[in-house]
């Protein structure tokens, strides 16, 4: 039986670990073919099959998503689906905990990776999906809409994610449709800010803090990006932000 996306082709950004790599697995069980665009070499894989291709490179850097666009074009012949997701995590850091020196650049790396790495990853492939009439997914969070979850840095840069989404459905329609999925808390050693020396961040709410009482995992969201990039989904849903948290947002941030 063929999968929701046979015969499509996705970019995953962030695909060697977490939900990028969840969503990769679940977009190739579902008949779609991959490329993997990650900056870890030894999770991303380099290699290729029949199905899947990854490789190497810095989504903050625009030659490098125009050599992860072009890879998808020439190993499998077009772009129908990109899924920007590398991101990386404030710890939760405080505002008044940086010296300005420090949110200086912690500002350029966590704004680098996670808005504009996606502003980059969807310029450079929109060419590309208005010939297939194809879709853009961002990783947002509920941070993206909520106070309490992150960090200052994180929190602006979550927000800055679901402003984009809404005014790219806006000016990519009707060719492009644009949506984002916002999870909540996700066991996956987000990256820490390297300029502070901050360590992958794998804390978070127990479930007894939830109103579901379940910590999902990564492969838990992995659906919600094949609804939104599957033909269930063409006619209507754009500029959405499709928020996962496990009531988080309803409950309200730990103090």
């Amino acid at each position: 039986m063929p999968g929701q996306l046979t015969n499509k082709v996705a970019l995953v950004t962030g695909a060697a670990s977490g939900i990028g790599r969840a969503v990769a697995q679940s977009f190739l069980a579902e008949g779609a073919k991959v490329v993997g665009f990650d900056r870890h070499e030894s999770d991303v894989g380099t290699g290729h099959d029949a199905a899947y291709v990854g490789m190497v490179g810095d989504v903050r850097l625009a030659a490098d998503n125009r050599r992860a666009v072009e890879l998808a074009i020439q190993r499998f012949g077009q772009l129908d689906i990109l899924v920007a997701n590398a991101g990386i995590y404030d710890n939760r850091r405080r505002f008044l905990a940086f010296t300005p020196e420090e949110l200086d650049t912690a500002f350029d790396e966590l704004f680098g990776i996670n808005v504009k790495g996606y502003m980059l990853a969807a310029r450079t492939a929109a060419d590309s999906l208005a010939k297939t009439h194809g879709c853009i997914i961002f990783t947002s969070s509920v941070s993206g809409s909520h106070a309490g979850f992150g960090g200052s840095l994180y929190v602006a840069a979550k927000h800055a994610v679901n402003g984009l989404t809404r005014q790219l459905a806006l000016e990519l329609a009707p060719e492009i449709r644009v949506n984002a999925v916002a999870p909540g808390f996700v066991p996956t050693n987000l990256g820490g800010l390297e300029s502070l020396g901050q360590a992958p961040s794998n804390t978070g709410p127990s479930a007894a803090d939830l109103p579901l009482q379940v910590i999902a995992a990564a492969q838990d969201y992995a659906s919600a990006y094949v609804f939104l990039a599957s033909e269930a989904a063409t006619r209507m849903a754009t500029g959405s932000v499709l928020e996962l948290d496990g009531g988080a947002a309803a409950r309200g941030p730990r103090r």
